[in-house]
Order: structure tokens, then C-alpha cells, then sequence
């Protein structure tokens, strides 16, 4: 419960912090100031060894000595993308056909300069089903950086008040582990423990590469179009309003992809050498992440294009055009979450890295749309096909590599694709152009079809959901009783 409300807290901050930004400067400085984050996201996924996750996943994870090791690798690791980032903002200001922008590309320094002294017991503590530290820390920093973005974004009214809200949320999250840690924060090297980070981590940054071709490959091709390819007809503005389509679909999907990730590993690694049950609870949390990934693509597939225009603003209108797709997109990606955990609960980390170099196929249509001058709608389409390959593969190596079979996923998959043509349909009626009653009306007749047909197809989903309601509800009504006898 805890866990789920700091994810809903999390990303609603995260969201009112972009609204607040996207409606106070134009589409072209929001664009540049989705740069920002890409640029940061890059050099964090080029060096991530995954020294925290590793914290959770190895027997030895609580040794203070291994501890102090990961916090070192973390340390080096920040130091160096500072340095990069400060260097190279130059080249990053002009690839991107922003140069007036060069020292707030400079500023992205003071990103992974400030994370790199992040003291990693928050993500020790997880290692027994302890969230609240980590859901302390991440919802302190979102609502900090959200209370600044409304000043900031009226005092520059550019890109400025993006890159100073994210040094607050990084300092804050910095800050802040320190706060709430047990132990006393220290740096050591130790040789054993490195090469296990390393051999544990190595396909797993091979895979931040990957996920960064990924999560930001499509803005990457979108703003840099224009300074590669001759054909291209994309500009900061189109940017600006990709991103923020990106920003909305993508808000509901990171909640859930975040919850069943912290959720579902440590459960899941429990379970490794207990077959039986592993493979149980394993269909239990696809068959539950399918519907969530179900009820968060429709509402996007059916009235996106009205969703933008009302939060954002007439201005990001345009992004009806492809925001159906990109819903679709990260339903797909969500489901793949719980067979790729499963992976890394085995000790596999390779089955992410195959799966997301098929994923990264989908740059190359996405660029060949840039090269061409085609709609933003075919670098959507291009997503959301390159998901479904990198879904089919994951599950394939699940089934050949730790023999979970393929016949359990059938039932959810079959009703979300089901799901997706029925809000397809929906939308091509032209229903959301009845305004916010279209959108609505379309979106909630779709989804209870799609709750209806998800639980008459597989009835432990029915049975999980009803013990899941009885559990939330059993301690209000204990509470209800004791204050009525008193």
C-alpha cells in the first residue's frame, strides 16, 4: 500500500511539474528542455553497472563492505558524467540546433555530480520488502521539484526552468538517502566485490544503451533530424509536442512499470529454485500487470489527442495524431516488465539485453520516417512494433532458458490485443471530437469490456483481484469495529 501510494504520489508530481513547464513556454523550449533529460539519461545508462540492483539480488547483499563498494562504483560513475557532460555541451547544443542554449547544457553537470553521492541503503532495504525509506526519498524530491517548477517557469518563462527543476530533484533524492539511511555512508574498494558488479552488470549496461534507444532514441532522431538528414521536415516544435505526448502516456505506464518492478523482483528471486511456485506467481503477476497495462493504453488509444489538448494546452494539439500509438507502445512495454523480471530473478540479465536489441530495431524505421519527411505518427507506429518483437522474444528465452511455458501468457495477451482493436475502433468513429464527454464515454465502455472479457477469461485473475480487495479493506472495517465498540 505504502509502495503504490509513493509511486501514484511520484508520478502525479511528476506530471503536474511538466504540465506546469509545458504551459508556461513555448513548443520549441520544451523541446530543448526535453534534451536536457535525454542528454542526462544517456550518460547515466552508458555507465550503469547496476551496482543497486545488485544490493537486492545477491545472498551478500547486506555486507556493509559490499555496500561500501557499490557507493565507490557510484561515486566514480557520477564524477566521470559530470566531466563528460560539461565537455561535450557544446557539440550536444549544436546537434540539437539549440547553440544560445550552450550553458544550460553545461548545467547538466550538476546532475550526476550531485547523484554520485546518493547513499545506496535505501535500495539495501528493499532487500526485506522495506519501501519506505526509498518511497520517502523519491516523493520528497518529486514534490520539492514540483513546488519550484511554477516560480521557475515564471522567472525564465525557456528551457531554463526545466534544467534547474531537475538539479532540485537530484539534489533532493541525494540529500535526502542520506536522511533516511541506517548505516554511516563510506566509500571502499574491493577487487572480489567489483568483478562481481562488473560480471553482473555487464549486460546490463550493454542494455541502459539499448533502453536509452529506446526511452529516448525517438526525440533523439526527431531533434537531431533536421542537422542529419536533408529529407527531414522535423523542428524543435515538433519535438516539443512529441515530448509532451511522450510525457503523458508515459506518466500511467512509469507508475505501474516502477510498482511491479519494485514489487515483483524481490518476491519473484524468493521463489528462483522453487519451480512450482515460482512459475505460479509468475502468471499471477502477468495476468494482473496485463489488465493494468490494458486500462492504461485505452484512455490514450480512444481520446488522447483530447487528453493533451486539455492539459496542455491548443498549442500540443497536434499530438492527437500519434498519442494513440504511443499509448498502445507502452501497454506492450509494461506486460514485457513482468517476464523480464522474471529473467533477473533467475540470475539472467542477458534475456533484457536480447530482448532490448531487438526492441532497438525500431530506430531504424523511426529514422528512415526522419530521413523520408513522414509523420511523427510513423516514429510512434515504429515503437510500438519494435515492443511487440522485444515482448515475443522475452517470453520465447523465458520458456527456452528456465522452461516457463508460453501457454499461461496466451490468455492475458490475446485479451489485450483484443482490447487495442476494440479502442481502435472506438477512435476511428471520431468520438472524442464530442469533446471531454466523447472521450470519456468511449474510454470507460472499452474499458469495462476490457475488465469483463480479462476476468471471464481467466478466473484466478477474478479470485486474485477479489483476496487483493478483501485485504485493503479487511483493516479499515477492523478499525471501523473497534471505534464503534468504544
Amino acid at each position: 500500500m505504502k509502495l503504490g501510494a509513493g509511486q501514484v504520489a511520484t508520478q502525479a508530481c511528476a506530471f503536474v511539474r511538466s504540465v506546469i513547464i509545458a504551459r508556461l513556454i513555448s513548443p520549441a523550449d520544451y523541446g530543448i528542455a526535453a534534451v536536457f533529460f535525454t542528454a542526462f539519461v544517456l550518460m547515466q545508462q552508458i555507465s550503469d553497472l547496476a551496482a543497486d540492483k545488485l544490493l537486492i539480488q545477491a545472498k551478500d547483499g547486506d555486507d556493509p563492505a559490499f555496500q561500501r563498494s557499490a557507493q565507490l562504483l557510484m561515486l566514480v560513475r557520477g564524477l566521470s558524467n559530470a566531466t563528460v557532460l560539461f565537455v561535450l555541451a557544446g557539440p550536444f547544443s549544436s546537434l540539437f540546433g539549440a547553440p544560445q542554449a550552450v550553458w544550460a547544457f553545461r548545467c547538466l553537470a550538476l546532475l550526476p555530480l550531485t547523484r554520485a553521492f546518493v547513499h545506496l541503503d535505501i535500495n539495501r532495504l528493499q532487500r526485506h520488502l522495506r519501501f519506505g525509506p526509498a518511497v520517502l526519498v523519491d516523493v520528497s524530491a518529486n514534490v520539492l521539484a514540483a513546488l519550484a517548477a511554477l516560480p521557475l517557469a515564471l522567472w525564465f518563462r525557456n528551457y531554463w526552468a526545466m534544467m534547474l527543476v531537475l538539479v532540485v530533484q537530484q539534489g533532493s533524492i541525494s540529500l535526502g538517502s542520506h536522511l533516511v539511511a541506517e548505516r554511516r555512508y563510506g566509500v571502499a574498494w574491493n577487487r572480489d566485490y567489483a568483478k562481481r558488479m562488473f560480471h553482473f552488470g555487464w549486460p546490463l549496461l550493454i542494455n541502459g544503451l539499448l533502453l536509452y534507444g529506446i526511452m529516448e532514441g525517438d526525440r533523439m532522431v526527431i531533434g537531431s533530424s533536421k542537422r542529419l538528414f536533408a529529407g527531414s521536415t522535423y523542428t524543435l516544435t515538433d519535438l516539443g509536442i512529441y515530448s509532451v505526448a511522450f510525457a503523458v502516456s508515459y506518466a500511467p505506464a512509469t507508475l505501474i512499470i516502477n510498482l511491479t518492478g519494485t514489487l515483483f523482483l524481490p518476491v519473484l528471486s524468493r521463489l528462483k529454485e522453487a519451480f512450482v511456485h515460482f512459475e505460479k506467481t509468475y502468471l499471477r503477476c502477468l495476468n494482473s500487470v496485463s489488465l493494468l497495462a490494458a486500462m492504461s493504453a485505452i484512455p490514450f488509444v480512444v481520446g488522447g489527442g483530447w487528453v493533451v489538448s486539455f492539459v496542455y494546452g491548443q498549442k500540443y494539439a497536434a499530438a492527437g495524431g500519434f498519442i494513440g500509438w504511443l499509448g498502445a507502445m507502452w501497454g506492450v512495454r509494461i506486460i514485457r516488465t513482468v517476464p523480464t523480471l522474471a529473467a533477473v530473478a533467475q540470475g539472467d540479465t542477458k534475456t533484457s539485453l536480447v530482448s532490448n536489441i531487438v526492441r532497438s530495431l525500431a530506430l531504424l524505421g523511426m529514422v528512415l520516417a526522419a530521413a523520408t519527411g513522414a509523420g511523427l505518427a510513423w516514429i510512434s507506429i515504429s515503437g510500438f512494433c519494435g515492443e511487440s518483437l522485444a515482448l515475443g522474444v522475452v517470453l520465447w528465452r523465458l520458456k527456452r532458458l528456465h522452461g516457463v511455458p508460453l501457454a499461461g501468457c496466451f490468455r492475458p495477451l490475446a485479451v489485450f490485443g483484443a482490447g487495442m482493436m476494440l479502442a481502435s475502433a472506438v477512435s476511428a468513429t471520431r468520438i472524442e471530437s464530442f469533446g471531454a464527454a466523447g472521450a470519456l464515454l468511449g474510454s470507460m465502455v472499452v474499458l469495462a469490456a476490457m475488465f469483463l472479457a480479462m476476468v471471464l477469461a481467466i478466473p484466478e485473475l477474478g479470485l486474485d483481484l477479489r483476496a487483493a480487495i478483501t485485504a485493503a479493506i479487511y483493516p479499515f472495517r477492523t478499525r471501523v469495529k473497534a471505534a464503534t465498540q468504544v
